[in-house]
């Protein structure tokens, strides 16, 4: 049996991360979302029980924020940045971001 790649999902914006995790379903069907999270401390702490290998995070989330679970998360998974501020590129991939998605995420962007 093959391994499905898995991922964890957080922003603070419930219709947000439902409608991010629906557009990967289409972009992604073979990826499984098995965590979804509101803001950085739970998606730390559900990154640490789950281990996905894709973690979609916003950036400006209440507590911690998606750069700051990043930067706890490193290199064990691949980090997706999916944010409205386009001036925290720079910070993301110092955190070795595999990408940087703005809002609203365009299909065609996150197909990518």
């Amino acid at each position: 049996m093959v391994e499905r790649p898995t991922a964890l999902v957080a922003d603070d914006e419930p219709l947000l991360r439902e409608a991010l995790t629906l557009q990967l379903a289409k972009a992604w069907p073979e990826l499984e979302v098995v965590a979804q999270a509101r803001n950085g401390r739970e998606a730390l702490d559900l990154f640490e029980a789950e281990r996905p290998d894709v973690c979609f995070l916003d950036v400006h989330m209440p507590g911690m924020s998606g750069l700051d679970a990043a930067n706890q998360i490193g290199r064990r998974a691949h980090l997706v940045f999916v944010t409205a501020y386009d001036h925290y590129a720079v910070q993301a991939f110092a955190q070795g971001a595999l990408d940087y998605l703005l809002k609203p995420v365009e299909p065609e962007r996150l197909a990518e």
